[in-house]
């Protein structure tokens, strides 16, 4: 018996022909930075710079009023909460976590439009706004700063503003004044002052007509006759919290 044929084989497929490799002028070059054009490096060193100069003027702001920086702290900068949620013992700018706050720790009112800023006053304009309340009413600092102007109903400068403080907020360049307070404020010229700390009490010295605190928002440091500007400060007031806590009366 013969043998099994075999099949034949059908016809070769040819070979994919292989890819010549890349000649030097079929590569992508990078164009190289031509001298004197700003390279990744310099511009981020630049944004560094900016960075560190933003954080040295914060810390010069807070050292000027007394706050502590982020290179210290009570037990090595780690942070704890108070009962507010407000971080203590962290090492940071407080100002960064507290207030601002309401002038008037208590129930209050804006009175009516005669009690406004820019209402006629014989002759001038209302400077601030009064806000009304019962003679007592703890009076609170606004923001950290530092008391730049003081004086008590019975001294040769007070005029009519009777018992008042003036509090600056380096921070903002603004200040917060309180006029006609009951008793002379609890704190001295000088003095630095935290957020939603007591200054004194509502009351009516000075050239006043019932119990109230006429208050003023000035921009710059209004120390003793500095020429500052007066500003609105009712949206602002209506925008703010009450310090929490309580206080007990000076």
């Amino acid at each position: 018996m013969p043998p099994p044929s075999r099949k034949t084989a059908g016809p070769r497929k040819p070979a994919q022909a292989r890819a010549a490799p890349p000649t030097p002028s079929d590569r992508v070059r990078l164009k190289p930075i031509p001298p004197g054009e700003p390279g990744l490096a310099r511009a981020t060193a630049k944004l560094g710079g900016t960075a560190v100069a933003a954080v040295a003027v914060a810390l010069v702001a807070g050292s000027l009023i007394g706050l502590p920086t982020p290179f210290g702290g009570s037990k090595g900068g780690v942070a704890s909460l108070n009962a507010q949620g407000i971080p203590v013992g962290s090492g940071i700018a407080a100002a960064l976590y507290r207030g601002p706050f309401h002038p008037v720790r208590g129930e209050y009112d804006y009175g009516e439009s005669g009690a406004q800023f820019g209402a006629p006053r014989g002759g001038r304009l209302h400077e601030g706004q009064d806000i009304f309340s019962k003679s007592g009413t703890p009076l609170v600092a606004v923001r950290d700063g530092v008391v730049v102007d003081r004086a008590k109903a019975s001294g040769a400068y007070s005029g009519g503003r009777g018992n008042y403080v003036a509090i600056y907020s380096p921070i903002e360049h603004r200040s917060y004044v309180y006029l006609h307070l009951l008793r002379p404020a609890v704190v001295d010229k000088g003095e630095r002052v935290h957020a939603g700390e007591l200054l004194g009490q509502m009351g009516c010295t000075g050239s006043c007509f019932g119990t109230h605190l006429h208050f003023e928002v000035r921009r710059g440091r209004a120390s003793f006759a500095a020429d500052t500007k007066a500003i609105n400060p009712l949206a602002f007031l209506k925008n703010l919290p009450q310090a929490p806590g309580e206080l007990a009366a000076p």
